[in-house]
């Protein structure tokens, strides 16, 4: 099958008969998501990129005028996996305000995000080819924008006003590994907890990461 037989049929164009600006869009946002589960279900070297232009339904010539290369096209899948979940957390109704019911929605959230299926082989792939991509990983760890969202969270609670100029993003990081880490551990080995014990767990962290901040709280006596 040629490159141009794939692209023949539902591909929308326009009165000069390029593709419309929606149906571009709508194609490369086709191509990023066909890449991202082709690089989880078979890894790195096991996604070649004719492959993916089978699974997305466009030519490879759409795909390398958008990327240089077969690296380039993972590292925007991964990044557009990670825009998607902030998406998600963004979009959700406002938290209850007393402090640690609001912490134990906003924990919740977080947890019926990280832990869906297709979360859970995003982040199986992400530390399984992180060390071929220096500056992906590099990115996660100082310009992770999920930080820069709880820390926003965090800050709409007065208990939580930080005091220091870098507060705010060490507490987004206590926060998110005291909610995430031991149930993303748990479910990447043996499955999701039951949700009875899941929110208890939950509930826990959030009382100690509260415990946390009032113990160092300047107007603790």
């Amino acid at each position: 099958m040629s490159d141009r037989t794939l692209e023949t049929g539902t591909f929308k164009r326009g009165p000069g008969g390029r593709p419309t600006r929606e149906e571009a869009e709508r194609r490369h946002r086709g191509l990023i998501e066909a890449a991202f589960r082709l690089f989880a279900e078979k890894g790195w070297e096991g996604t070649s990129i004719d492959e993916i232009s089978r699974r997305a339904g466009v030519a490879k010539g759409f795909i390398y005028a958008r990327y240089p290369d077969k690296a380039a096209l993972f590292i925007a899948a991964v990044e557009w996996v990670m825009e998607d979940a902030m998406g998600t957390l963004q979009m959700s109704e406002p938290l209850p305000a007393p402090v640690e019911e609001g912490l134990y929605t906003f924990g919740k959230r977080m947890l019926d995000l990280v832990l869906r299926p297709e979360a859970l082989a995003f982040f199986r792939l992400f530390i399984a080819e992180a060390p071929k991509f220096p500056q992906l990983g590099e990115h996660f760890v100082t310009r992770n924008k999920l930080l820069g969202l709880v820390a926003g969270v965090l800050s709409q609670f007065s208990e939580l006003a930080p005091v220091m100029p870098d507060e705010a993003r060490s507490r987004a990081e206590h926060f998110v590994i005291l909610v995430v880490g031991i149930p993303r551990t748990l479910a990447l080995l043996v499955g999701r907890e039951p949700p009875e014990q899941e929110a208890r767990r939950l509930r826990a962290a959030v009382r100690l990461f509260l415990d946390g901040c009032r113990a160092h709280s300047p107007d603790r006596t």
